[in-house]
C-alpha cells in the first residue's frame, strides 16, 4: 500500500509538476515519514479508546483503571516502535544491522541496569498481587497519598496538601493501604478528676446514638470504652467509631466538635493541664 502510494505521489511530483527526480524522491520521503507519524498518533487514539472501554467493564474499576493505564503504556511503546523502524526504513536504512545491535547494546544495558530490571519486576508483581491501584490511599516509607500514576518502574503519590513522592517500584518494601477496608475512627478525651464518672456512662448512650443517626459515614453504632488512662490532670475516656473506608479522620473531627457542645451542655468539665504547687509554711 505505502510502495503504491510512493508511485502516485512520484508521478504527480515528476510527471505533473515536472520536478527533479532527486527532489521528488525527498519530498516523498518526507511525506510517507509524515502520513507513518499520522498514521500512528490514529492508532494510538483509537487504542486508548478500545483499551479504556474493554477495562471500563471491570468491576473494580480502580484496578480497571491501573490496569487500563498500564496496558496503553505498552501499547504505545510497541506502536512508537514499529513506526521509528519503518521511518528508518523508508530513510534508506538496513534495520537487520540495527536490531542485531540493538540485541547486544540490550544485553549490556540489562547486566548494568540491574536497579531497573528490580523495579520492573516488582511493579509487575505489584499489579499481579494487586497490591494497589491507581485512586487508592496508601502509605509507603511513611508518605501516605492518593496513587495518581503507575508504571512498571515508579509509582506516584499525592498528599493532600498536594506533595507528591515519585518512587521506584523497587524500593517499595512494604505498603500499607488505606483504601481496601472499613476504618475506624478513635477519639479519646479527657474530664476533670472531681467529675461524676456514672453521669458520664448515663449520657454517653445518647450521644453516641445521636452520631450513627447523623452522619452516615458511620455504619454502626459507636461505642464508649470508658476510661482508658489515669492522666496527669485528666481521665482520659474514649469514644470507637466504625466508618466507611477513608472516613475515619473526618468523622474524628466530627466527633470532638459534637463532644465538646455535648459536654459542656451537661456541664462536664473538659481539664486543660494544670500543676499542683504545695508549699510549706
Amino acid at each position: 500500500m505505502m510502495n503504491q502510494l510512493r508511485v502516485l505521489m512520484n508521478d504527480f511530483l515528476v510527471d505533473q509538476l515536472s520536478l527533479r527526480t532527486e527532489i521528488a524522491s525527498v519530498l516523498i520521503t518526507i511525506l510517507v515519514i509524515i502520513v507513518w507519524i499520522i498514521l500512528a498518533k490514529v492508532i494510538l487514539q483509537a487504542g486508548k479508546r478500545g483499551i479504556s472501554s474493554y477495562f471500563k467493564k471491570s468491576k473494580d474499576q480502580k484496578r480497571g483503571n491501573t490496569l487500563s493505564e498500564l496496558t496503553f503504556a505498552l501499547f504505545k511503546f510497541v506502536v512508537w516502535f514499529i513506526i521509528i523502524l519503518l521511518i528508518i526504513t523508508e530513510l534508506g536504512f538496513d534495520i537487520t544491522p540495527i536490531l542485531a545491535t540493538a540485541g547486544i547494546l540490550g544485553l549490556a544495558i540489562g547486566f548494568g541496569a540491574q536497579n531497573l530490571v528490580r523495579d520492573v519486576i516488582s511493579g509487575f508483581f505489584i499489579i499481579v498481587d494487586n497490591t494497589f491501584n491507581i485512586g487508592e490511599t496508601v502509605e509507603i516509607g511513611g508518605f501516605r497519598g492518593s496513587v495518581v500514576h503507575m508504571n512498571l518502574r515508579t509509582t506516584t503519590l499525592r498528599n493532600f496538601m498536594g506533595s507528591e513522592m515519585i518512587v521506584n517500584n523497587g524500593n517499595i518494601s512494604s505498603t500499607i493501604n488505606w483504601s481496601r477496608n472499613n476504618t475506624i475512627a478513635l477519639v479519646d478525651f479527657g474530664v476533670s478528676y472531681d467529675t461524676d464518672l456514672s453521669k458520664v456512662t448515663e449520657i454517653m448512650p445518647e450521644f453516641v446514638e445521636h452520631l450513627n443517626e447523623t452522619y452516615e459515614e458511620i455504619i454502626e453504632v459507636p461505642s464508649y470504652l470508658g476510661v482508658t488512662e489515669l492522666a496527669d490532670s485528666s481521665i482520659n475516656m474514649r469514644i470507637m467509631a466504625k466508618t466507611t473506608n477513608g472516613n475515619h479522620w473526618m468523622i474524628e473531627r466530627k466527633i470532638r466538635h459534637e463532644l465538646v457542645q455535648y459536654l459542656n451542655k451537661h456541664n462536664i468539665e473538659i481539664p486543660f493541664p494544670q500543676v499542683v504547687v504545695h508549699q510549706n509554711s
